[in-house]
């Protein structure tokens, strides 16, 4: 589905049950990323092929914050309150944490869904900086860019105190060890580094 007010493709996820957390097997794992527990999707949903790219961004906003620019690379430098403001813009909404690992593995158990190498730009091949999305290898879902190029955004708060909002996929900057579909950031809502984006999500 194109969305036509941003002019992006949206994919349809059905919905399903799968282990949520630390894959099996999976020796990189966090303290965060436990304990692994089982997490139906009951509804389908709506979620972005790729990240915001700048060209969207600026389209609906009127702005471009982003530090690599590039019409066709992910929008970065995008804070949490920015993120929801773009994606309600849109008709749509920020994907829960449930909702995008569920998206992220795509049927798959292990802590990646390829080869590192074939479907992410990451520390060792993205020469510090951000690429046009479409570029690497997509899940079995057909979305890009799930692990690598930008840190997205979801709705989740961290913690109990719900002050900082959870982050998922790793960027073009982390090493392999970051880059894991059960894997988790958080930061303050208002946070905008230069690896931070979004990739919207609908009911």
């Amino acid at each position: 589905m194109r969305n036509q007010k941003d002019g992006l493709i949206y994919v349809r996820i059905p919905p399903g049950t799968y282990i949520m957390g630390c894959s099996p097997g999976d020796r990189d794992c966090f303290d965060w990323e436990m304990a692994p527990h089982r997490v139906s999707i009951e509804i389908g949903f709506w979620i972005g092929q790729t990240e915001v790219t700048q060209r969207a961004y600026l389209s609906v906003t009127g702005a471009n914050p982003s530090r690599y620019k590039g019409s066709d690379r992910p929008a970065d430098q995008v804070s949490w309150f920015n993120a929801r403001s773009y994606c309600e813009a849109v008709g749509m909404r920020l994907p829960s944490e449930a909702e995008w690992e569920y998206a992220a593995r795509a049927g798959t158990a292990g802590s990646r869904y390829d080869a590192l190498e074939s479907i992410a730009w990451y520390d060792a091949n993205s020469n510090d900086q951000t690429h046009e999305v479409h570029q690497k290898k997509p899940n079995a879902f057909g979305l890009y860019d799930m692990l690598g190029n930008m840190w997205e955004w979801v709705q989740d708060a961290y913690g109990e105190n719900g002050e900082k909002r959870v982050l998922r996929g790793g960027s073009f900057y982390n090493l392999p060890r970051d880059l894991r579909v059960s894997n988790r950031l958080w930061a303050l809502p208002e946070t905008a580094h230069r690896n931070m984006g979004v990739r919207c999500a609908s009911n």
